[in-house]
């Protein structure tokens, strides 16, 4: 097995393929012959400009291997779609999904691509009945497409969030329900699923995960053994990103340092519960 090992900023991800689609993951790759704890989600999870993300700062609280199978930018349904990957979630001691941004999930609205979920792959007939004044080939990313609906018409974009609302569910349930060991819902953000404008385009762009709030939360919350909110203090949510050097504008809507180590520790009783040993 031989790394990627890939330089951003100063940050070295030491990546590598694996799973069904071999898939890009943030290294270094886990020993999964040993008790490990899985964890999935986006951007947040994976670290991008984080030198050491929660994952890895988990595993130093808890003593037990925390495979950070985060991608950025993905959602449910990236999950669903490797059953390697879903396979080795299930044999983990437990599981860690973090709560994902809702419009990068395909719908009776539009599709995204497998692996690269943020991009938009086609819409449908509905959708294009629903705004017949839109050009949706100019659209390469979803948020762009959203916005731009949201813009042309506030009402009929209420049909778009109610799709949106269901499809994610729908995904999350499924993606919690098919990991076949105990698993821990993880809001990991720096705005609570109060905010308002949670479900607008321009303000879900950086009141991540996008597209989700409270109620859809609740709604998921008994499909998982726990659920653990975190939302950064603001000491750390204005903290430090890229040591010595001005972050570029994406990394200020990424986890800082400090988030990443508050997360871990939030994080670090429910996991001991779960592998029913104490802390070393």
């Amino acid at each position: 097995m031989s790394f990627l090992s890939v330089m951003t900023q100063g940050v070295d991800y030491r990546e590598y393929r694996w799973g069904r689609s071999r898939q890009v993951f943030r290294g270094p790759k886990p020993d999964l012959r040993r008790p490990y704890v899985a964890c999935i989600g986006g951007s947040e999870t994976y670290g991008r400009f984080a030198s050491d993300p929660w994952p890895s700062r988990l595993q130093q609280n808890v003593g037990t291997t925390c495979a950070n199978w985060g991608t950025p930018g993905a959602g449910a349904s990236f999950f669903l779609k490797d059953p390697v990957l879903l396979e080795a979630c299930s044999n983990a001691r437990a599981c860690i999904v973090s709560v994902m941004s809702a419009h990068v999930v395909s719908n009776r609205l539009y599709s995204v691509f497998t692996r690269r979920n943020a991009r938009l792959r086609s819409v449908s007939d509905m959708l294009r009945a629903l705004y017949p004044e839109v050009d949706f080939d100019q659209f390469r990313f979803v948020l762009n497409m959203l916005a731009t609906l949201h813009r042309v018409s506030a009402d009929r974009f209420k049909v778009v969030e109610v799709e949106l609302r269901e499809a994610w569910h729908a995904r999350m349930k499924e993606l919690l329900t098919d990991i076949e060991t105990p698993t821990i819902l993880f809001w990991c953000s720096d705005s609570s699923p109060d905010e308002d404008g949670r479900m607008i385009p321009l303000p879900a762009r950086d009141l991540t995960p996008s597209f989700v709030d409270r109620q859809m939360v609740e709604r998921l919350r008994p499909h998982a053994d726990f659920y653990v909110e975190y939302v950064a203090s603001t000491e750390a949510a204005e903290g430090e990103r890229m040591p010595g050097r001005k972050p570029p504008e994406v990394a200020r809507r990424l986890p800082s340092h400090a988030m990443h180590a508050e997360a871990a520790d939030l994080l670090a009783q429910p996991v001991e519960q779960l592998l029913g040993h104490r802390m070393l």
